[in-house]
């Protein structure tokens, strides 16, 4: 729960029963057995009432046989009940009254060996099994439950994890569903792929809760509802296995590798539903800033381009056909380009803002904003490439086997590294727009020594990895020209590769002279956007290249190719006033920001440990993809 920023709710307490009905013969009239499962949670007891003769909704809902011509198809009667009933009570002690009630001898499927067997017997609750583990939170929509399955004697039978997902009500009409989808996708997240882990979606509409010992008239009412025929799928209880939904639990990798036209369109539909949700939590996130800092020209230009797009998705209507998914594609990418600015406009309104927000504050709100844009942009740009490739496939074209969407299969990190490398010494600028007056001029940049495992290949997005070490590369390759200005052959850096069974870490080391400065009292204050843990912030300088950046058309996406096709375009000669912040390589700080966000998106860590006087030892942690989806922030 670490990686998904979880927050520990409290105690997470169940029991657990099964009960079967012995009825028998009553007035020479056969009763069939039927089951009874209840569930104790805190002051409620869900119970489950199945009888085996009764019909499924499924069952209901099949269509009917053909008829002859000009007969009226008869519709089937509506039973008085289904096979599956659920029906809740609180508190926990109106179980035994509804024992009662039902007028059947219900007894427990395992009785326990006990001295008070006595007790046993018409009303009884016996408990069987239970459930004691933990509640976390992730952010306002999800809870998630982790507990032991304890049997009566004390042995522990397994674990059972609970993830719920409270949407926002005015992004989900009556007919979008999704959350089926949604928590598997969270449990895949957290679980490894393990053979025996079974994750079984339920979706439960309003209409088929019975509250007993209740509002009785309020109950009445629904059970009317019931049986004049509004019984479609929406209604459905799955409880048995045999009623259970097929849910969608692959992660990215196996759900693109099968890509068909039906997947390709849920994909567009779940694209088309979650992108407003997670806007909509990023709008209210803005809403309850200060207002001196909303209104800061930064700040107000996300809010407005978020708005904007927020009614756009929400009037979007929903996609059934190819033609239609290739039509919501490209208005997907327009959006995509419309917000190139939003990271700009964000640094800018937020480092302006900084004296009005204290730290704790800034930097969380910063990282959220962040976070929330590169998973809409993944989701967004995962689902345009899974479309191009299935379209390729349908023209009959070869397409490359080694990329699911935006998930490179085989990413060679050494390769990576080289790339990153080659692309950076070909800089035509000295040490960016700084004015050092002792630097030696024509000498190359440092060179990249890369050992430890050198065959590594993972699964990953190489845009993520390949900014990441661009960024972290060029910081030492600048900070090692500084530190040895009359050097004519300066200090290699070391790249080191090792491969776990889990992850990959990358080491950089340099002889940079380290990272603290009188305004930096710990490098992690470099990933801060508040002015008192990173004075630099509030530099007049950075804030005349992040306006400047900001107003651009070109904005920024944070990519490598963004960098280098502005660095094909620069000359020498052109004035560097004129072109602070559209440089190569903007000294605007939000390239080692970034990169620690997109070190941590997918789970991973990136670490600052400063050698000062010496240099600096950069540690990045990425986790292969495969069993780990994108860290759940909305």
């Amino acid at each position: 729960m670490l990686n998904h920023q979880g927050v520990l709710r409290g105690r997470w307490q169940l029991s657990l029963g099964s009960y079967r009905s012995t009825l028998g013969n009553i007035g020479g009239m056969q009763i069939p057995e039927r089951p009874m499962y209840t569930l104790t949670m805190n002051e409620n007891v869900f119970i489950v009432l199945e009888d085996p003769a009764a019909p499924t909704r499924a069952e209901i809902a099949l269509p009917m046989p053909d008829v002859p011509l000009g007969s009226q198809p008869q519709a089937p009667p509506a039973p008085s009940h289904y096979r599956n009933t659920l029906v809740t009570v609180s508190p926990p002690g109106a179980l035994e009254q509804l024992l009662s009630q039902l007028r059947a001898r219900w007894v427990s499927v395992r009785q326990p060996n006990t001295s008070n067997s006595g007790q046993k017997g018409q009303g009884a609750v016996v408990q069987q099994l239970t459930v004691d583990g933990l509640i976390f939170s992730i952010g306002n929509d999800w809870l998630v439950r982790f507990g032991h399955v304890i049997l009566a004697g004390g042995a522990v039978r397994g674990m059972l994890i609970e993830a719920e997902y409270l949407p926002l009500p005015v992004l989900h009409t009556e007919t979008v569903d999704g959350s089926s989808e949604l928590l598997s996708n969270l449990l895949a997240s957290m679980l490894p792929m393990i053979p025996d882990a079974k994750i079984v979606g339920v979706t439960v509409s309003d209409a088929v809760w019975e509250e007993v010992l209740g509002d009785i008239d309020d109950g009445l009412e629904q059970v009317k509802e019931v049986s004049a025929g509004q019984g479609s799928d929406e209604d459905d209880v799955f409880v048995s296995p045999d009623d259970l939904p097929s849910s969608q639990n692959e992660d990215w990798v196996f759900f693109g590798r099968s890509m068909n036209e039906d997947r390709l369109i849920r994909s567009a539909n779940y694209v088309r539903t979650e992108l407003p949700v997670r806007i909509a939590h990023r709008l209210r996130d803005m809403q309850a800033l200060p207002y001196v800092v909303v209104n800061q020209e930064g700040v107000a230009a996300v809010y407005e381009a978020y708005w904007a797009a927020f009614d756009k998705f929400r009037r979007y209507p929903p996609i059934s056909t190819l033609e239609e998914n290739d039509a919501f594609c490209g208005f997907v990418r327009s959006l995509l380009d419309e917000h190139k600015a939003v990271i700009p406009n964000l640094s800018l309104g937020l480092s302006l803002s900084s004296p009005y927000l204290d730290p704790d504050r800034l930097d969380p709100f910063m990282h959220r904003m962040l976070v929330s844009r590169i998973s809409r942009r993944v989701l967004a740009e995962h689902h345009i490439a899974l479309s191009k490739h299935l379209a390729a496939k349908r023209k009959g074209h070869t397409v490359p086997d080694d990329r699911v969407g935006v998930i490179h299969l085989g990413l060679c990190v050494k390769d990576s590294i080289e790339k990153c490398a080659r692309f950076l010494r070909r800089r035509p600028f000295d040490v960016d727009q700084d004015c050092v007056q002792d630097v030696v001029q024509d000498v190359a940049w440092s060179d990249v020594i890369i050992d430890g495992h050198m065959d590594t290949k993972f699964s990953y997005i190489q845009a993520h990895l390949e900014y990441i070490v661009f960024e972290l590369l060029k910081n030492s390759f600048r900070a090692t020209r500084l530190r040895h200005p009359k050097n004519r052959q300066l200090p290699p850096i070391r790249a080191t590769i090792v491969a776990g069974d889990n992850d990959v870490t990358i080491r950089i080391s340099d002889q940079g002279g380290g990272l603290l400065t009188p305004g930096i009292k710990h490098p992690s204050d470099l990933f801060s956007f508040s002015h008192v843990r990173n004075p630099a912030r509030l530099d007049v300088s950075r804030l005349g290249a992040l306006r400047i950046v900001s107003s651009s058309g070109r904005g920024m996406t944070a990519t490598v190719d963004e960098q280098l096709d502005v660095m094909r375009n620069s000359t020498e000669v052109e004035d560097p006033q004129q072109n602070a912040g559209v440089s190569p390589h903007p000294r605007i700080g939000i390239g080692l920001p970034m990169s620690n966000i997109f070190a941590t998106y997918f789970g991973g860590s990136l670490e600052l440990v400063s050698l000062d006087g010496y240099g600096t030892d950069v540690y990045l942690r990425l986790p292969k993809l495969g069993t780990s989806l994108e860290g759940i922030e909305l």
